[in-house]
């Protein structure tokens, strides 16, 4: 069974864009809660920050102010947390905010501190507890920390679905994902923003449930079944939590989310 990955301290507010709130998280969590359970990380240590960024990062991210540096940490650690779930065959969705696949090794921006994503494989690959890992990404805009940070590193191959319009995206996402060879974990950084409610205004609930099939499918041939997902962009709330749970269950092999709402009513 897939489990989630959240902290209250994902709901709390710090300086950040307009429309990354903690509604972003609420919903999700709302939404997932009811069908899975649920494991509450800690904050990652500056180890594990340091294994992915300069330790510039650290300071300019401190001077954005305690508050943002807490909820950075946390939502690292929250990946971390993901990420270790996934080695034991536990599929996870880590609901966590500040998103982060726009932070690079020294710089921040989109809403991103630090690079949850790359915090996680860093750490299970310089722990040994790894040997290679798959990053793929499915948000509407590039994940242009994450490539800089994973790109050069020969253990992690990376898959970046950015932009693909909708029959193209799945067409592109299933040829790409059966030309990977096996590895040991998968990453997925899970944004929604190209949601048919969201800023891309093109994908369904049902098409990010084909997503998460065909993700889920790929880690249990390729990767044991050693999948996490970290959330990513996603700003219209009260779509947001429809949409990944939609995607879970396809993680699972399951029956989209309007099935089960429908024989709950």
């Amino acid at each position: 069974m897939l489990t989630l990955v959240f902290h209250d301290g994902y709901l709390k507010r710090y300086p950040t864009g307009a429309v990354e709130t903690p509604a972003r998280a609420r919903a999700v969590f709302s939404k997932l809660k009811e069908f899975y359970p649920v494991v509450t990380p800690e904050p990652a240590s500056k180890a594990d920050i340091l294994r992915a960024h300069d330790p510039e990062q650290l300071v300019r991210v401190q001077l954005e102010g305690l508050d943002v540096l807490a909820a950075a940490f946390l939502a690292a650690g929250g990946a971390l947390c993901a990420a270790q779930l996934a080695l034991s065959g536990r599929c996870a969705f880590a609901a966590i905010r500040p998103p982060g696949h726009h932070a690079g090794r020294n710089r921040y921006g989109g809403f991103c501190f630090f690079n949850n994503m790359a915090v996680a494989v860093l750490s299970l690959l310089e722990k040994g507890l790894a040997k290679s890992a798959a990053v793929v990404d499915i948000d509407m805009h590039r994940a242009d920390g994450t490539a800089e940070i994973l790109g050069d590193d020969s253990r992690v191959h990376l898959v970046d679905m950015t932009l693909a319009d909708g029959a193209d995206l799945m067409d592109r996402l299933e040829s790409r994902l059966e030309e990977l060879g096996p590895v040991d974990v998968i990453g997925v950084s899970a944004g929604f923003d190209l949601h048919v409610q969201d800023w891309g205004n093109l994908l369904t609930n049902g098409d990010y449930h084909r997503i998460g099939r065909v993700l889920g499918e790929t880690a249990r041939r390729k990767a044991r079944g050693r999948l996490f997902a970290l959330l990513e962009g996603g700003y219209t709330a009260h779509a947001l939590g429809k949409a990944a749970l939609a995607f879970c269950r396809g993680l699972e092999g399951k029956e989209g989310w309007e099935t089960v709402a429908e024989r709950r009513a």
